[in-house]
């Protein structure tokens, strides 16, 4: 009943018994009148009256948070923590050793996991004192402190985003502290790859530090009040110490170039005394010259960009202008051991070991025949010697003529077999090389003009080198009859000269006429053969004149040897001879173009004498007899279709609709004699094809079948003629 109180008891077989007694936590309410306080009447034990109590479970619930939050929502509660177990009983049965803290939404990790619960859950119940799992922070220093310590710049109190539960020591690899926004040090060059334990000591002191230049961390190296009032940023930055700069040079009166540029300031400047000796080149430099341009700036050499790229101009510069190859000669093959003044600018200063001439030109200067773009090409006129060099001896060094160095001494003869050996061989003993060999250009020959020898080139002969015919370099004396050089392929057949019949301008154009020269004058097809087709193996004497000599004989024998009875020379194939226009069957149309094989067979021995004329006898009778043997009454030799046949010479003439009627549809199977006329034979169906219908012939044209050209015509069979009326067939009212 509604309101009533729910007696703390159970009802079984008509007696109450009591309860089992509460948890401890519970025990206040282990009273006959506090039932109601969780129970409802026939309605258990609802969630809603335990939230209504724990009302910090309820909130952790409705926000989602913690392990009833996350894990449990909307399971029953009495499903974990039961009750009326005994005073006793643990209604939180937590399994400390399985729990699964993940559940919770912090899940544990690295140094965490195995940390007893009680480590971080310190909490206590208010009223019972029992141990508490809720409200525990997460925040890393409630647990470990504040290790780097409190009032710092930069919020550090997210461990996280540097540390890791794994090891404290070790940060992450991607830390997650912005120094550039979260301080007021910002973090460049060099410093990106600083650790933090090089600044911030000891790992603690992270904030505020006061920064106070460079100096700060980094020792000042140089020496006390050396550049006054200046700061290390004014020319360091933090790429580079040492090697990188910003510091302008050009302030101090001497701007920095080329190589200079990219020199450390150490290299020029000393700790010990930062400002140089003097502003010249010899205030770092060693003179490599060793005084020998004293007073002449470096500069006027020298550059900043390389010492080895010299701006120095010998030709304007000096009193020995370089030309030619002294251009590419380097300065130490001149200048050895560095030294440059003063030096001989005689030849022989440099090159006495390498003269051929030693002194056979005493102190003639050398000028007077070489030059400096190249010792072998010299100036020398060779014309006041008697022999001026043209052509190919223009470049010939003096040592090809004059091995000896016997320039000075006449003793050099000139003829060409003097230098040159004679590749003839004395074959032209007595004439001169220039009758040949034109000018000193060239030894080879362009052309030759053969003329002048006792054999003319002509035709083929033009395009032959002249090797193919003086083998070995033999030019006299040589026979000029063709069989000298060309193989007779005739073999003494022919007393003739060959130039008689060839030409050499080719040797298969043969000036032989066939006609009058020979015993067998070439008619029709003969003259179109080449030679080698009747003269096989060059055989020309001997050859028979027969038909037989060169042609196999498809007759064998058999029609005698005298071919021209039937044959010719313009065609073979054309019987000229036999006329097959007698006895009964005269070739005409298509039979006067077909081949003799084909009737008289392959070998053409089949004789047809005797057989007939009819066409029955090649040809198979596509009427089967019908129309008898006369084929030639309807078809001729010239085609066998379209015919020549008449049908109303049959006595049924065929006009209308019959004129344009297939031969098959009226005679099937061929039968061609004997068909009766009437209408009836073919176009029964027809008749027949009206019954039932609105024009019925079968029962208003009794007899009509026999008698259908009086209402009809071939031309058309509906309408029917003019003027009939039945009264059956409407068509033709």
């Amino acid at each position: 009943m509604r309101g009533a109180v729910l007696a703390c008891g159970l009802l079984v077989a008509g007696t109450v018994h009591a309860a089992n007694p509460l948890s401890r936590p519970h025990a206040h309410l282990d009273k006959s009148d506090q039932c109601n306080s969780c129970h409802v009447a026939f309605g258990g034990v609802p969630v809603a009256k335990c939230r209504g109590c724990h009302r910090d479970i309820d909130d952790r619930i409705k926000r989602g948070k913690g392990y009833h939050g996350l894990k449990v929502r909307g399971t029953a509660c009495f499903s974990c923590h039961r009750e009326h177990l005994g005073r006793g009983h643990q209604i939180t049965p937590l399994d400390r050793r399985n729990f699964d803290h993940e559940g919770t939404g912090w899940p544990l990790s690295g140094g965490h996991v195995g940390v007893p619960c009680r480590e971080c859950h310190t909490a206590k119940r208010k009223k019972t004192n029992r141990d508490s799992y809720l409200g525990s922070s997460n925040r890393c220093v409630d647990c470990h402190g504040e290790y780097h310590g409190a009032g710092q710049k930069a919020a550090l109190g997210r461990c996280e985003r540097c540390h890791n539960t794994y090891d404290w020591k070790q940060l992450n690899a991607n830390l997650r502290f912005n120094h550039e926004r979260e301080t007021r040090f910002p973090r460049t060059g060099r410093h990106l790859k600083v650790q933090c334990d090089k600044c911030h000591l000891g790992k603690k002191n992270f904030g505020p530090i006061r920064v106070a230049g460079c100096v700060t961390c980094h020792q000042d190296p140089h020496p006390a009040g050396l550049f006054g009032r200046r700061i290390c940023e004014d020319c360091h930055v933090t790429t580079s110490f040492k090697n990188t700069s910003i510091f302008e040079h050009q302030s101090t009166g001497w701007p920095l170039r080329g190589k200079h540029r990219r020199k450390k300031c150490v290299d020029c400047h000393s700790w010990k005394r930062w400002k140089p000796r003097s502003r010249d080149c010899a205030g770092c430099h060693k003179d490599p010259h060793r005084n020998q341009f004293r007073g002449i700036a470096c500069s006027k050499c020298h550059q900043e960009q390389g010492f080895d790229k010299l701006k120095f101009n010998h030709n304007t510069m000096s009193r020995f202008p370089l030309r030619g190859n002294h251009r590419r000669v380097a300065c130490a093959k001149c200048h050895p051991g560095g030294k440059y003044k003063p030096l001989e600018r005689e030849c022989r200063n440099c090159h006495q070991d390498r003269s051929p001439h030693g002194n056979t030109f005493g102190e003639t200067p050398c000028g007077n025949c070489h030059s400096p773009v190249s010792w072998l090409k010299t100036r020398f006129d060779h014309g006041v010697t008697g022999f001026p060099l043209e052509g190919r001896h223009v470049e010939q060094p003096c040592f090809r003529c004059h091995p000896k160095g016997t320039e000075t001494e006449d003793d050099t003869l000139q003829e060409c077999a003097f230098c040159h050996r004679d590749v003839h061989n004395n074959q032209f003993e007595g004439a001169n090389c220039d009758r040949c060999h034109k000018g000193y250009e060239r030894w080879a020959i362009d052309f030759f003009d053969h003329t002048v020898s006792r054999f003319n080139l002509d035709g083929k002969h033009l395009d032959v080198q002249c090797t193919g015919c003086h083998k070995q370099g033999h030019f006299r004396p040589i026979d000029t009859a063709c069989g000298n050089c060309h193989k007779n392929f005739h073999e003494d057949q022919f007393s003739k000269k060959c130039t008689e019949c060839h030409s050499p301008h080719s040797w298969t154009l043969v000036d032989f006429d066939h006609q009058s020269d020979s015993e067998y004058p070439l008619v029709g097809l003969h003259q179109e053969l080449d030679c080698a087709k009747c003269h096989v193996r060059n055989d020309y004497k001997g050859v028979p004149q027969s038909c037989e000599g060169c042609h196999y004989d498809v007759h064998r024998g058999t029609k005698g040897a005298q071919c021209d009875r039937c044959h010719s020379e313009n065609d073979w194939t054309a019987n000229t001879g036999q006329d097959h226009d007698f006895g009964a069957f005269e070739l005409k149309g298509v039979h006067d173009q077909l081949p003799c094989e084909r009737c008289h067979g392959p070998d053409r021995r089949q004789e047809l004498a005797g057989t007939g004329p009819e066409c029955i006898r090649c040809h198979r009778d596509p009427h089967f007899g019908g129309l008898g043997p006369f084929c030639h009454d309807c078809h001729t030799q010239d085609y066998f279709l379209p015919s020549t046949f008449h049908h109303h010479e049959t006595g049924f003439r065929l006009s209308g609709a019959h004129r344009f009627v297939e031969c098959r549809d009226c005679h099937p199977r061929r039968v061609f004699g004997g068909l009766p006329k009437n209408c009836d034979f073919c176009h029964t169906d027809t008749f027949q094809s009206t019954q039932g219908g609105g024009c019925d012939h079968t029962v208003g044209c009794a007899g009509g079948l026999f008698t259908c050209q009086n209402c009809h015509t071939t031309r058309s069979f509906i309408p029917a003629r003019p003027g009939v009326a039945c009264g059956v067939c409407e068509s033709s009212k």
